[in-house]
């Protein structure tokens, strides 16, 4: 009787997952795009990376399932999904136009090896594209700075934790890989670093932290904490946002169109500047 009872908790369990699985899938496929804000000129093919080297975060899966439901729900590229290294070659990366890393930590400890790091720096200057979701910048210096001057800087602590709800304020209103906010201000909840190796004047910064109105104090002396940009590097071009720590991020609409519209604008799908502009607000 008890390794029967042992036994029907274990189904319950198992089933229980799954209906939790198919839950988040639905929400992020209801609040997904429904097409590409532009059609791509081209079939896109995109390798996603996800495996961490450091701390494991939770939303990893929600990020894949949530890459996985934007491909297959808006057409705008096709995507590969890997936790391995191996294809991080000059020859296994030239059938790709993007590299996507997913919450990946510590990428200095994954890519040890020169000639890959060589591989991913190169294929971007090549002119091919690269995005990163939130601790895809966790990592790089002072091992792999190269790293961190490519994606525009390292993670360097998260006053602002995954509970709070924070204030964020649009940096660049005209720029279409921020046409998801339709208020230039706004608050949210995650979790929101503060950077070491940080310089504004290679990135374009698309959304910012209010530090002043959030009430908590981080390293930056001029109270300029970015939060996603895009930025030009040789003739690529890169999208980094540091949201997608909590999972129902994978699941708000208007932060899947931004992710989107950040993905298709590093493929050259959609048109907007890279170069830098002024802190627009807090700075001292």
């Amino acid at each position: 009787m008890k390794n029967l009872t042992l036994l029907t908790a274990a189904l319950q369990l198992f089933i229980g997952s799954f209906v939790l699985a198919d839950e988040e899938e639905n929400k992020i496929r209801e609040a997904m795009p429904a097409k590409p804000t532009a059609k791509p000129k081209k079939t896109k093919k995109v390798l996603v990376y996800s495996k961490p080297s450091g701390f494991k975060h939770g939303s990893i899966p929600t990020g894949i399932k949530g890459l996985r439901i934007m491909a297959e729900k808006t057409k705008a590229f096709e995507a590969t999904f890997t936790l391995e290294t191996t294809e991080f070659t000059k020859e296994g990366l030239a059938k790709y136009d993007m590299i996507i890393f997913n919450n990946c930590t510590h990428v200095q400890k994954a890519f040890t090896e020169q000639i890959q790091r060589d591989a991913i720096l190169g294929f971007i200057k090549s002119g091919k594209a690269f995005a990163g979701f939130h601790s895809a910048s966790d990592g790089g210096m002072p091992q792999w700075q190269e790293y961190t001057d490519m994606i525009g800087g390292c993670f360097a602590g998260h006053p602002w934790n995954a509970g709070g709800k924070w204030p964020f304020f649009v940096e660049d209103a005209k720029h279409p890989v921020n046409k998801a906010f339709k208020q230039k201000e706004f608050s949210f909840s995650d979790e929101i670093y503060q950077y070491k190796g940080y310089d504004r004047s290679k990135l374009r910064i698309l959304i910012g932290l209010d530090s002043v109105k959030s009430g908590k104090k981080g390293n930056s002396k001029t109270n300029d904490y970015p939060v996603s940009w895009v930025r030009s590097y040789g003739k690529g071009r890169i999208f980094y946002s540091n949201f997608g720590h909590n999972k129902a991020t994978w699941w708000t609409p208007f932060m899947l169109q931004h992710f989107l519209d950040g993905i298709q604008w590093a493929l050259g799908d959609l048109d907007g500047p890279s170069k830098s502009i002024p802190q627009t607000k807090n700075s001292i």
